[in-house]
């Protein structure tokens, strides 16, 4: 009888035991009410904050978009900086001695829908199908060529330039917050809002009283 009540007894243990082992977690009520209460941003309500376009790497887009803002009622500081840029380069493989046959080939990828340039790097022509700097871009061309089922080659290569950014004098969080949401209206590069003490130390060479274009 011992045993039975034994046996019993460690079959139950068991269940249970692998019951609590299937089962997830329960979130309680309590737990949501702490994370819900969380602030918004933590820090010095006194802090400054400083809104900064993504890194534009073309002049002349970057002169265009800082006039665009300037219109709209937005002045901004041209941030010109140096920095490694990725470039995905994509080309027809072949080569060319007489130039004419470059435009001729240049021509038929134009047909097939691509922005194909001239280039001569050495003492041969060859065809450009594309100088892109973003990794989105550049799988959005590899799809294209694909489909296209037109040979092509690619390379990857690290290049030490020029880019610019806009920013806007520090501010405290609600003010600049509010900047932000006019600027990203205007679909302005994508800025990020981030800390004074943050520009301070990714951009140490930007003037602290920097003028207005």
């Amino acid at each position: 009888m011992l045993r039975q009540m034994i046996s019993v007894l460690v079959l139950g243990l068991l269940l249970w035991a692998g019951w609590e082992a299937w089962q997830p977690p329960s979130v309680t009520n309590a737990s949501r009410a702490a994370v819900q209460a969380l602030p918004e941003r933590p820090g010095d309500a006194s802090e400054l904050w400083r809104v900064v376009t993504r890194r534009m790497i073309v002049s002349k887009s970057a002169e265009a978009m800082g006039k665009s803002m300037l219109e709209r009622g937005l002045p901004a500081m041209s941030l010109e900086h140096q920095e490694d840029v990725e470039l995905h380069a994509f080309d027809d493989p072949r080569t060319f001695k007489v130039r004419d046959d470059a435009v001729r080939a240049r021509n038929e990828w134009r047909k097939a829908g691509f922005d194909a340039e001239l280039i001569k790097p050495d003492e041969r022509f060859g065809v450009a199908l594309g100088r892109l700097y973003l990794e989105a871009y550049a799988q959005q061309m590899q799809r294209r060529l694909e489909k296209a089922n037109r040979p092509y080659t690619y390379e990857r290569r690290q290049l030490h330039i020029s880019t610019w950014r806009f920013t806007f004098a520090p501010a405290p969080y609600a003010e600049a917050r509010e900047l932000w949401t006019r600027v990203q209206a205007l679909g302005v590069a994508d800025p990020v809002l981030m800390r004074e003490s943050r520009f301070r130390t990714m951009f140490a060479d930007f003037p602290v009283d920097a003028p207005a274009p």
